[in-house]
């Protein structure tokens, strides 16, 4: 199992304060297009992830003013061309993101290009600021697949807005991509931050096990018929209720409400407050709590 409480590798930097865990990307240098070590590393720290129950949150994020740009063409020329097992490498570190119990947030900022999609995709929840600018390419430029893209976009944002990405070369600003809901949330420059505490506040080991629960209904929605979903969800939330931590949310939620608060409506992520406030892309901006 990898110490992924402080560790540094060659492209990527991996923190974990709390019980929140930061991944950052580390070449700004070159808008952290994805080398054959950048491969690796994220391969690395995902596997390090796995099977952990130590966090109950994820935050990729990137080092200067782009996310990710996707292949860097100099290195793979120098090469002698495109390493299958560097792509290999990269699609089970997405496989890996998708597979964590714990909420996965993509802060995006400037370029998200080719592989920064999919690595945006990958995450649970993205949140991207306005000048963020997304496109994948891959198919058209390199002449390969846009890697697992290719299924997992249609899902998400259908299967039309799905090949005007791949096949008709859209390039999308943040507040068009939030449209497509290709992201989540757009805000100003510099708001990333704020943003991803909104996201985060309510988790904590309490809600782990039930974030792990509805995050496998929700991945696996599309691929079930009704009746074998209703069987999981009686066997999951029997389970669920079965947990000491469920008593113990459910008390908590009890005292709020007796205390005359109203939990989860003026708090947390897209937080309900004035109507007046400015918004973007039809939803508020995070506010500083």
């Amino acid at each position: 199992m990898i110490d992924v409480h402080n560790r540094s590798h060659e492209t990527a930097d991996i923190r974990q304060e709390g019980r929140r865990v930061f991944i950052t990307l580390c070449r700004p240098e070159i808008h952290n297009a994805q080398n054959a070590a950048l491969m690796r590393d994220l391969l690395d720290i995902t596997e390090g992830l796995r099977n952990r129950d130590d966090f109950d949150a994820v935050a990729i994020r990137s080092s200067g003013d782009h996310w990710c740009t996707g292949l860097d063409m100099k290195e793979h020329s120098a090469r002698g061309g495109l390493d299958p097992t560097s792509a290999e490498q990269w699609d089970t570190m997405l496989a890996n993101l998708r597979s964590l119990d714990q909420v996965v947030v993509g802060l995006i900022d400037g370029y998200c290009l080719g592989g920064g999609v999919q690595l945006a995709i990958a995450c649970d929840i993205r949140v991207a600021s306005e000048r963020a600018v997304f496109a994948i390419p891959a198919s058209r430029e390199v002449g390969i697949l846009g890697g697992m893209a290719t299924w997992y976009l249609p899902r998400l944002v259908g299967v039309g807005r799905a090949k005007a990405l791949l096949l008709g070369g859209a390039v999308l600003n943040a507040e068009q991509a939030a449209s497509w809901g290709l992201i989540d949330q757009v805000v100003p420059v510099g708001g990333l931050p704020a943003a991803w505490e909104q996201v985060v506040a309510p988790l904590n080991a309490d809600s782990l096990a039930s974030v792990a629960a509805c995050k496998h209904v929700i991945e696996t929605a599309h691929d079930v018929d009704y009746q074998t979903a209703f069987d999981d969800y009686l066997r999951t939330q029997h389970r669920l209720m079965a947990l000491p931590a469920a008593a113990k949310m459910a008390q908590a939620t009890l005292e709020h409400l007796a205390a005359g608060k109203r939990p989860y409506v003026e708090v947390g992520w897209f937080p309900f407050g004035d109507p007046g406030e400015s918004t973007m892309t039809g939803v508020q901006q995070p506010s500083q709590h």
